[in-house]
């Protein structure tokens, strides 16, 4: 049985500008997991609340990409960076436990 999760960056975009508003349109549309892969513009604990009161499960965060207007698109390969990887990673991961596992710390 294949189940399927919504990406909030790419679906519901025409209805709610805000991912916090397509998280519970992705539960009235059915979906039981929701995707943001880059959360990193809402604080951790909106989104889980936002999360928590549709009752989705949340699939799937990316790592912080970088400074997409400048056109980054992942940081870890360069040497040059590597301090700032090392910040920007310890920020997804207080995403992933708050989102993901669930952790409230």
């Amino acid at each position: 049985m294949l189940k399927f999760s919504a990406n909030l960056d790419f679906m519901f975009t025409r209805e709610a500008s805000s991912i916090v508003d397509r998280i519970s349109l992705a539960a009235a549309a059915g979906f039981k997991g929701i995707e943001i892969p880059f959360p990193y513009e809402i604080t951790p604990s909106v989104l889980a609340s936002a999360r928590e009161s549709s009752g989705v499960e949340q699939l799937l965060i990316n790592s912080w990409p970088g400074d997409a207007s400048a056109g980054d698109f992942g940081i870890g390969i360069f040497p040059n960076r590597c301090e700032e990887f090392r910040e920007k990673l310890e920020l997804s991961i207080t995403y992933l436990k708050v989102l993901i596992l669930r952790l409230l710390f």
